[in-house]
């Protein structure tokens, strides 16, 4: 709930005209976010209700509560105070959702006709200053070893959160990898391999004689990996059964692959 408060959702003000006496909570959405709204509701159903294109509360005493910590003066603010306990993934699920994006940053080489991918992921919680993105980073590290930094942009206040390795964007995926098959219609953000699988399709057809490579963190292949991987290879076995067999993602098989062909070669 408080990540859903930070995101995409609001604690609603009372007017003086109100008949209200408490504050309830409401977060819009568009057609296509359905599923992902119904599965919060459904996480919550004793709070939380739908309500056309709204996931909504009642107006209830703990929004009322909740709202001066959220909004003192008004204006939207991290209530740090809240956070301090929470170490549980959900919470970096619920703000990944809402308002981030698995994004590939894309190098390319003409000259060895190569592309380069490289992900990153990104929080644009850009309803925040600066120094509250910088507090929320520090606490992303602390409650889940996980770095991100701020990087600057030209709407909202001017500034988002993005991860600042590779490493770190897999990080993030693997922390969040359970939830894949609760939420199937988020594997684009979920899923690297998904993804990925998009993205080489896509520019198979554009740069049809291109190398694709991607970067990708993991740990170095010791020798006997390495003759496994030659053998299976010889005998004719898929690098998917291989990156099972060897606990590997499928990429860093593909290309290790590669690496061992061009040290043949």
């Amino acid at each position: 709930m408080i990540a859903s408060i930070l995101g995409d959702g609001e604690i609603t003000k009372r007017y003086a005209y109100d008949r209200r006496i408490n504050n309830s909570y409401r977060e819009h959405f568009s057609l296509g976010q359905l599923s992902y709204r119904e599965w919060k509701q459904q996480k919550l159903p004793d709070l939380l209700y739908l309500r056309g294109d709204n996931l909504v509360s009642r107006s209830i005493p703990l929004m009322t509560r909740l709202f001066p910590l959220f909004y003192p003066n008004n204006k939207k603010h991290i209530p740090f105070e809240l956070l301090k306990n929470i170490y549980h993934p959900a919470c970096i699920l619920i703000l990944y959702l809402d308002d981030g994006s698995l994004l590939l940053s894309k190098r390319f080489n003409h000259k060895k006709k190569e592309i380069q991918f490289t992900p990153h992921i990104a929080f644009y919680l850009q309803a925040f200053s600066k120094e509250q993105l910088e507090q929320l980073a520090i606490w992303i590290k602390n409650h889940y070893k996980i770095n991100v930094r701020t990087s600057g942009t030209p709407s909202g206040t001017g500034y988002y959160l993005k991860t600042t390795k590779v490493r770190d964007t897999f990080d993030i995926l693997n922390l969040l990898k359970p939830y894949q098959t609760e939420l199937p219609d988020f594997m684009y953000k979920l899923s690297w391999e998904k993804r990925l699988d998009t993205e080489v399709n896509h520019y198979k057809q554009t740069h049809p004689d291109y190398t694709i490579r991607v970067s990708i963190p993991a740990r170095p292949c010791s020798h006997d990996e390495v003759a496994l991987l030659i053998d299976w290879k010889q005998q004719g076995v898929t690098d998917k059964e291989i990156a099972q067999r060897l606990n590997r993602t499928y990429w860093s098989v593909v290309y290790k692959w590669q690496d061992v062909k061009n040290r043949e070669a």
